[in-house]
């Protein structure tokens, strides 16, 4: 009895204590996931708005706002971001301005000093000034919204800020403003390829040179200045408009001395002192992910079509940008009205309006178009006065900026930049050091970029609106509801008095300064093109008709080739059979690659017969880039190999420093075959071919661990790997994040399929009727990790599915879920 009567203890001791167990489990669950979760329904004080304002939501949690003033309108918008987005928003900023290490400790040291010596922070506050009156009201406004929403919640904030145990500060109008900075950063060009190319051609040679870094490509598709077309609209657009007096007001060579840093490697972390120091290797992956994807960015898609190809007549637009795959996403959603503004789209977090997107009259997208906005110069310095530089033959005192980097737990970092003449040194090399200038960082740079453009009704007002962009240069295609279709490039593109900046330059003298910029008048421009087809994929858009140097760094053409083949020759498209495109996963190079191995075992044959094996399977392929498929697994290998070969008797092991359109380049020498390339330990390029073939199948098996053709399936090197910041290891990498999902396609197809870089976004816009228009973003709504709309519509963009987006109150009517009240003080 006294046995039985213990084990009786025991087992009710158990449950209690289980209970305990469950009890307290549940309890930090709900408070730090679901009680940070925002209020969606019901009523909230904002006190500073001028009359009420009400905040919508649909079925995927996107907000539709309505205020009676524009005013109100951008601060409840800033409201509502702050409640789905908040530590996202803090983070970027803190990213962008160098001040992680005040809430990470040293391990992120080098990461701000790189973007203290980038400036942007300095930058943003310089431009408040610069603002235009109804830019700053609204600016202040959208700032108002973050910060009652901060002020109202600092006991049940998002669970990051309890991880890393800090709060947010109050947001500011330069806290906006560094965020363009940042996508500047995020966006090609890059000084740092202005050195390889300098590298490569002392290398390589000139005449090699100039082919390694030729900016032709067979397959390109230029939207201006193709001497085959003989209109091409860009006459139309420019006669259409009638702005012949368009040369930019502001003055010629007023430049700010422009920010950056060469970007240090980051040292391994010492042993963890906390939970903070524990959770510094995910954002370390977080940050060093981001810039080896800054270097090889995919860019993005976007065409629009006129009516002559679609099923009701008017166009369609399409835009997917491709950037590097976050939880949550670097897209937020959204819908805003208020009197004489109703527009909808996408825009980044911390920033106010919309950047992509539709109004009731016209729709909008971008795709990067790369403009080189950037020049390096070198400049020597004074060995016996370290801080002085030559210039024309004197030495001059550089500008000395003390940056102060608050450090968690440590005394604060003192960081010294050096701003000479054109900019901040970026890099040093004994006496010499690279400076920088460059456009991002001049008056005016982060303070013009897209957010008013859901103000336009029609071509004209786009453009006009257009003219005040500073960049990132983007291509912007246009459509609109009474079927006009068109393509701008906007940005302040500089004019050199010697040379295009294409390689580092002397600093002492003034035969390589800037003279102006290209007029907006002269920039790339299309209205209505006889084709009624405009493409863009961050590919070459000018031909050889066109003269104004914007860049000769283009990227590889075979995603613009590829759309305009799927869309050429239609007459009854649909925004469905848009997203069809946009979701293609169709490999022009590796098909092509298929064919020269098919074609080379005619005279050559590999070692391995894995190799033979693949090269017979490589015959029947039709180029989509299947996730089971082993045959895109080696042919991927096969084509960085095929190149290194090429590329090794000049550049010995440091082939990487060739960033170009390398993939085109490879296809122009195996298409033409030239002797002049064939390295001397191969009698033919088919030989070549087949040696690449033989290191490609050890390359995967080495990867794989395994010598089976059948376990080198193109899902297990290129599975995606959607992360959260601090979710890259662990639990935290479980929950937070979405990873190891297979998908179809590579970097040259439409899809743009990538293990971290992908469609950050898809828009269809139908200006027929808006309310069967497209748009999804590749995770959730909301950033917090307890919230139904956190991974909602991940499904539907891994599967290639539509969101429908309704605009019009009856269609967004039938999809609302909850509404809020924003009232103001009473």
């Amino acid at each position: 009895m006294r046995v039985e009567k213990n084990l009786r203890t025991v087992v009710r001791l158990f449950y209690w204590l289980f209970t305990i167990f469950v009890l307290a489990t549940a309890s930090f669950i709900w408070w730090y996931i679901f009680r940070p979760l925002p209020q969606v329904a019901g009523a909230v004080a904002l006190p500073s708005l001028q009359k009420e304002a009400t905040v919508d939501r649909d079925s995927w949690g996107v907000p539709h706002i309505h205020a009676d003033s524009l005013d109100d309108l951008v601060e409840a918008q800033g409201y509502v971001m702050a409640q789905d987005r908040l530590w996202q928003m803090d983070l970027l900023r803190r990213l962008a301005r160098g001040q992680l290490s005040e809430i990470l400790g040293p391990k992120t040291l080098s990461i701000d000093k790189q973007y203290r010596t980038l400036g942007f922070s300095r930058a943003a506050e310089r431009d408040i000034a610069l603002l235009d009156a109804e830019s700053r009201k609204l600016m202040d406004a959208y700032c108002r919204g973050v910060n009652k929403f901060i002020e109202q919640h600092q006991m049940n904030l998002p669970v990051e800020f309890s991880l890393l145990n800090y709060k947010p500060q109050p947001w500011q109008v330069s806290d906006s403003l560094v965020f363009t900075g940042y996508m500047y950063r995020t966006l090609p060009p890059f000084w740092e390829s202005k050195v390889s190319r300098a590298r490569v051609t002392a290398r390589a040679g000139p005449d090699r040179a100039k082919e390694l870094f030729s900016e032709d490509a067979s397959m390109d598709h230029f939207v201006v200045g193709d001497p085959n077309v003989a209109d091409d609209g860009s006459e139309h657009s420019r006669a259409d408009t009638g702005d012949e007096d368009d040369d930019d007001d502001m003055p010629s060579d007023a430049v700010l001395k422009a920010d950056l840093h060469p970007a240090p490697t980051i040292q391994n972390p010492e042993p963890f002192t906390g939970l903070t120091s524990a959770l510094w290797p995910s954002l370390q992956t977080w940050i060093e992910d981001s810039r080896r994807e800054i270097r090889h960015g995919l860019g993005s898609n976007n065409w629009v079509v006129s009516g002559a190809h679609t099923a009701t007549g008017k166009p369609l637009l399409a835009n997917d940008t491709h950037l590097e795959l976050t939880i949550p996403p670097i897209w937020y959603e959204i819908h805003l009205t208020a009197p004489g503004w109703d527009v909808a789209g996408v825009t980044f977090p911390g920033a106010p309006m919309v950047v992509i997107g539709h109004n009731d009259r016209i729709a909008w997208g971008f795709t990067n178009n790369g403009a080189d906005v950037q020049d390096l110069y070198v400049e020597t310095f004074n060995p016996a006065v370290p801080d002085e530089y030559r210039v024309k033959g004197a030495w001059t005192k550089a500008q000395i900026i003390d940056e102060t980097i608050h450090v968690k737990g440590q005394p604060d970092e003192h960081l010294k930049v050096a701003i000479t003449r054109h900019g901040p040194i970026v890099q040093r090399e004994g006496d010499n050091a690279y400076a920088l200038r460059w456009t991002a960082t001049e008056p005016g740079g982060l303070a013009n970029s897209y957010n008013w453009l859901g103000k336009a009704r029609n071509w004209k007002e786009f453009r006009e609106i257009m003219k005040r962009v500073w960049g990132p240069a983007q291509n912007a295609v246009y459509a609109d509801v009474d079927g006009n279709i068109g393509y701008i490039m906007a940005a302040r593109v500089p004019i050199r008095k010697k040379g295009h900046g294409e390689v580092p330059v002397p600093g002492d003298t003034d035969d390589y300064e800037w003279t102006g910029y290209i007029p907006f008048d002269q920039l790339p421009q299309a209205f209505n093109p006889e084709s009624g087809l405009i493409v863009t994929a961050n590919a070459r858009v000018v031909g050889p008709n066109y003269k104004p140097y914007l860049t000769d760094r283009w990227e590889e053409p075979y995603r613009t080739a590829r759309i305009y083949d799927l869309l050429h020759d239609k007459r009854d498209l649909r925004p469905e059979d848009m997203l069809k495109v946009q979701t293609d996963t169709y490999s022009f190079p590796h098909l092509f690659l298929a064919e020269q191995l098919s074609s080379a075992v005619k005279t050559a044959q590999p070692n391995d017969a894995r190799a033979q094996k693949l090269i017979e399977r490589a015959k029947d392929w039709n180029g989509i880039a299947e996730a089971d498929s082993p045959l895109v697994s080696f042919l991927e290998a096969t084509r960085h190999i095929a190149l290194v070969l090429l590329l090794e008797p000049y550049l010995g092991k440091d082939t990487s420093l060739y960033e170009w359109r390398s993939t085109s380049f490879l296809q122009r020498i195996l298409t033409e075959r030239p002797a002049k390339w064939l390295p001397a330990a191969y009698k033919t390029y088919d030989e070549l071919l087949c040696a690449a073939a033989d290191r490609a199948v050890k390359r995967l098996a080495e990867r794989s661990k395994s010598e089976r053709i059948e376990d080198w399936p193109w899902k297990r090197f290129d599975s995606l790997e959607m992360l959260h910041p601090i979710g890259r290891q662990g639990l935290l990498k479980r929950l937070l994040s979405i990873t190891n999902q297979p998908q179809s396609g590579t970097m040259f197809s439409p899809r743009a399929a990538t293990q971290t870089d992908g469609p950050a976004m898809r828009f269809v816009a139908n200006p027929a009727n808006w309310d069967d228009s497209i748009l999804l973003i590749p995770a959730g709504q909301s950033g917090q990790f307890g919230s139904s709309h956190y991974t909602d519509q991940f499904s539907y963009w891994y599967e290639g599915k539509p969101i429908a987006a309704p605009f019009s109150d009856s269609a967004e009517t039938k999809v609302r879920r909850h509404t809020l009240i924003l009232k103001p003080a009473s």
